[in-house]
């Protein structure tokens, strides 16, 4: 007869997790990030960071509701003299982080005058560069004036000079060309005539391997004629002795 599994008590009702302690913070923390904090946390910057400098930041939060006076084009001069963005925090008594922040929502007005100045400076250069190389042409149009005449002499006969001189390399070249060109005809009929030895010897040699084949045969020939009539001399040599043993000694 089957029975039934009996169930302590323990196990029967609703799931119990108990009083004891887990060790778990269950606190709730809400942060609220501001655009200078969402854009580091954008570029990669872990969160844990962005609020250990917000909790740095909390000390200076007397300095840091502070209205920034400063303008875009103080930014540009600063810059352009050579200042850096913590310099600048530190003249306008700011702090770094202030200084990004407000640097954050004017950047397009910044990068456009940062170009501006680019350009003008690009431009004043240029006109340095024009001017000075004015100068140095009017300069030396002058001097070029004035020697001018007997430069021209001067040019005229070493023109001269090199004209003859470049005549008589030429000459020279077509000597050279003349003599090299003698050269590559006598090795042209060279080479025609030890081609034409070339087949006369390759037609000699054939003939003398037809005269070593047929010298062949007929040694072939002869050797075995010889062979034939050493078995003939054998053969009489036997009937001559086998005649004289009868004669001598009867049959």
């Amino acid at each position: 007869m089957s029975r039934f599994t009996s169930v302590s008590p323990y196990q029967k009702w609703d799931v119990r997790f108990g009083n004891r302690p887990h060790g778990i913070d269950t606190t709730v923390r809400k942060y609220q990030l501001t655009p200078d904090q969402l854009e580091r946390l954008r570029n990669g910057e872990s969160l844990d960071d962005i609020l250990k400098d917000c909790e740095s930041v909390k000390g200076e939060k007397d300095v840091s509701n502070k209205k920034i006076d400063l303008t875009v084009e103080e930014y540009v001069e600063m810059h352009k003299k050579g200042m850096g963005d913590s310099e600048i925090a530190k003249v306008k008594g700011i702090t770094n982080q202030q200084l990004y922040s407000w640097k954050y929502f004017r950047k397009g007005h910044i990068k456009r005058a940062l170009e501006q100045e680019a350009q003008q400076e690009i431009a004043s250069t240029l006109e340095e560069s024009e001017t000075q190389a004015m100068l140095q042409e009017s300069i030396a149009t002058e001097e070029t004036q004035s020697d001018s005449i007997e430069e021209d002499d001067e040019g005229i006969e070493w023109l001269k000079r090199e004209a003859i001189h470049a005549h008589k390399m030429l000459t020279e070249k077509e000597k050279e060309v003349e003599h090299w060109k003698e050269l590559f005809e006598t090795a042209m009929a060279d080479k025609e005539r030890l081609h034409k030895e070339n087949l006369f010897l390759e037609n000699h040699v054939q003939r003398l391997k037809e005269s070593i084949s047929e010298l062949t045969e007929r040694n072939e020939r002869y050797f075995a004629s010889l062979t034939r009539l050493e078995q003939e001399v054998k053969g009489l040599r036997l009937y001559a002795l086998q005649k004289l043993h009868m004669d001598v000694y009867g049959a």
